[in-house]
């Protein structure tokens, strides 16, 4: 049974999803969950960080699916690597947004309203344990890791909004090769290397079928 927070939850991301952010308002989402305006503040504190919370949840949701059907499908308990596993997760995050208007729509209402809540709490820590994993050549005393998680996560909603209004001349396939390349180029990883990781999570899409689905869900 879903408690009172994870019902507004719910409501909201539904209705962020089909109404779009600037169309969706803390007394429907009120009305809705039955329940009165304030606590939703009590909450969430306001509609932009509530609407950062449904993206902070959606994303963990589906990484979760994509990180076990990975495992069960591609590395078959093998031991994973990191680095085609995030691209993987890349590519079919930049997906959710590219191939389904309502995500893009939501998206950048969402930014031109508070463009700050636009940034995932944990974003950071998805390059720390990339810099675990393979010792980043990247400058720790000056927080680069935290500048690298900004730059990634701007420049993929810049080129992402850019790229639905036609401002590139280029095909779906490879606007999606970029956007994998931007996050690797950030930590400096060898330009063949990237070439491989690339090719290999093309590849691991091929051989491993997700579906983009209503409501955020890649599945």
């Amino acid at each position: 049974m879903k408690n009172q927070k994870e019902n507004i939850l719910f409501a909201a991301t539904k209705l962020f999803y089909e109404q779009g952010y600037k169309n969706t308002y803390l007394d429907q989402i009120a009305d809705v969950c039955e329940i009165t305006k304030p606590l939703i503040s009590y909450h969430f504190k306001s509609k932009s960080n509530l609407a950062r919370e449904v993206i902070e949840n959606y994303i963990v949701e589906n990484k979760n699916r994509v990180a076990l059907k990975l495992y069960t499908e591609y590395f078959k308990g093998k031991k994973s690597d990191l680095q085609i596993s995030t691209a993987v997760e890349v590519r079919l995050f930049d997906m959710l947004h590219l191939c389904d208007s309502n995500v893009m729509r939501f998206a950048k209402e969402q930014a031109d309203e508070k463009y700050e809540d636009t940034f995932s709490k944990d974003s950071v820590r998805l390059y720390q344990i990339h810099d675990r994993r393979y010792h980043l050549n990247i400058n720790r005393k000056a927080d680069e890791i935290s500048m690298i998680a900004r730059a990634a996560m701007a420049s993929s909603l810049s080129i992402k909004l850019a790229y639905v209004k036609g401002e590139f001349d280029c095909t779906l396939e490879e606007c999606l090769d970029y956007l994998t390349r931007v996050h690797f180029l950030l930590m400096h990883i060898d330009n063949d290397r990237i070439d491989d990781i690339v090719q290999e999570s093309k590849d691991v899409l091929n051989q491993i079928k997700f579906e983009i689905k209503p409501y955020f869900r890649i599945i």
